[in-house]
């Protein structure tokens, strides 16, 4: 695209690479709090898949989000939501 300038021409290579593990980790804790706090169905629906619902997966502070989240997946009124959290759990 010839008419796309960078915004810094004199800088050169690569930028540097985000700390992947820390971004990652902070966006499950983050799914999990706004998984547990907002009620709204499509919300649910769409974190729940992508959330790790194992504490070790989590430094020791949302633990107990862990467990709010298994919680409220396994007595959802919501048929998905309750198969969901099982497959993902195991139990």
């Amino acid at each position: 695209m010839p008419t796309v300038r960078a915004e810094h021409p004199a800088a050169t290579g690569p930028a540097e690479p985000d700390d992947a593990p820390a971004v990652g980790a902070e966006w499950y804790e983050t799914a999990l709090r706004e998984f547990v706090s907002n009620e709204h169905l499509d919300v649910r629906r769409c974190f729940l898949p992508g959330l790790p619902l194992r504490k070790s997966a989590y430094p020791p502070e949302p633990h107990d989000l862990v467990d709010a989240a298994v919680a409220i997946a396994r007595s959802h009124p919501d048929k998905y939501i309750r198969h969901r959290v099982e497959h993902q759990v195991g139990d």
